[in-house]
């Protein structure tokens, strides 16, 4: 009777161990097995969910019975549980975590604090590993990933505004133009002076349809930064695109404004005459010596016909004579968006006695 509970007593045992040794060799650890240590610490804890020899739900389960079958030697506080939950742990594992402390002595429980953490216990992960794998994260097209380790960077430091530039592009990646805005407003009011910062909320003003703050953005990149390309090839692309389009609304106003009365043509000449017609000099005029120019003013209807002709300056013995041809000129109709209308304009005319008697 007594030897079979003796074989009994040692299968028990065999078992209990059989089940640590698969726990201890899932995280890894050197933890020895012996009936003095028989408690999980919080390394073997975060070893053994990292681990990739079983999947997840199975680290979990291990991990679960043997915490039930050998507690922990840690107290469960509010920042080792997120980290625990960021690591892997299920609720489950959690629970029987948190179960295990309430059942046993508060004096036996050993609080885990960082700066006094085991030499075998894996550094909480810092700002330097969430902003290192977010960046990573964004590289790879996973930007959702990237957002979650970016708001993690954020609230160990607010006030990095590199992290709120990589967040604000990961934002970009995922199409949420509004939120990049916001966080490079963030990281520019961090840090005013950061042509990266203008550059980017540049880029993502262009595609909620803001122009006009887009290129102030790109002028500020550029003057924070002569050596930034980007912010001036995307310059001078939208300042050409702006200028472009103000062309096309001028022409196409143009082409909708209703025509004028009358375009003014200025001086007319042989050039713009269908025929012109040169003045007589009077008789009366040559032997008074009178000679000069003589200034006309024309108006010409829509066919280049002279409608009226007034002389502006000259000599009065002169003035009837350049009416008179003019009168008797014609020229080319002028226009108005390839369509003839009224015009305005001047022939001047130059009375030389020396070139009259020549003749």
């Amino acid at each position: 009777m007594k030897l079979s509970k003796f074989f009994s007593t040692q299968i028990s045992w065999l078992g209990l161990n059989m089940l640590l040794v698969s726990v201890l060799l899932l995280v890894g650890s050197a933890v020895q097995l012996n009936a003095q240590s028989p408690q999980l610490s919080l390394a073997d804890l975060l070893i053994g969910l990292r681990s990739k020899k079983v999947s997840l739900p199975e680290r979990n389960a291990i991990l679960t019975e043997a915490i039930r079958q050998r507690g922990v030697t840690f107290a469960l506080t509010p920042e080792i549980e997120k980290e625990l939950e960021t690591t892997g742990a299920s609720p489950l594992l959690v629970e029987a975590i948190r179960q295990k402390i309430a059942l046993s002595k508060p004096a036996t429980a050993e609080v885990v604090k960082p700066i006094a953490a085991p030499v075998a216990t894996p550094t909480p992960p810092d700002f330097n590993f969430y902003q290192t794998r977010a960046d990573q994260n964004v590289g790879k097209g996973e930007f959702s990933l990237a957002v979650a380790d970016y708001n993690r960077s954020i609230e160990i430091k607010a006030d990095n505004a590199i992290a709120y530039l990589g967040r604000g592009k990961a934002h970009y990646g995922m199409k949420s133009y509004d939120l990049s805005v916001k966080d490079f407003d963030k990281a520019l009011e961090i840090n005013p002076k950061d042509s990266a910062a203008f550059l980017n909320r540049g880029v993502s003003y262009e595609k909620l349809g803001d122009s006009k703050k887009a290129m102030e953005d790109y002028q500020k990149a550029v003057d924070l930064d002569p050596a930034n390309e980007s912010a001036k090839a995307n310059l001078k692309r939208i300042q050409d695109a702006a200028a472009a389009a103000a062309a096309a609304a001028a022409a196409e106003a143009a082409r909708n404004a209703p025509p004028p009365e009358f375009v003014n043509v200025g001086i007319l000449s042989v050039s713009n005459a269908i025929k012109m017609v040169t003045p007589t000099y009077s008789v009366i005029a040559v032997r008074s010596n009178v000679e000069g120019k003589v200034v006309v003013d024309l108006e010409l209807d829509e066919n280049g016909d002279v409608v009226s002709a007034k002389a502006a300056s000259g000599h009065q013995m002169l003035r009837g004579s350049a009416e008179d041809a003019a009168k008797k000129s014609k020229f080319k109709p002028p226009m108005f968006n390839n369509r003839p209308i009224k015009g305005k304009g001047q022939i001047v005319y130059n009375f030389s006695l020396k070139d009259h008697r020549q003749e």
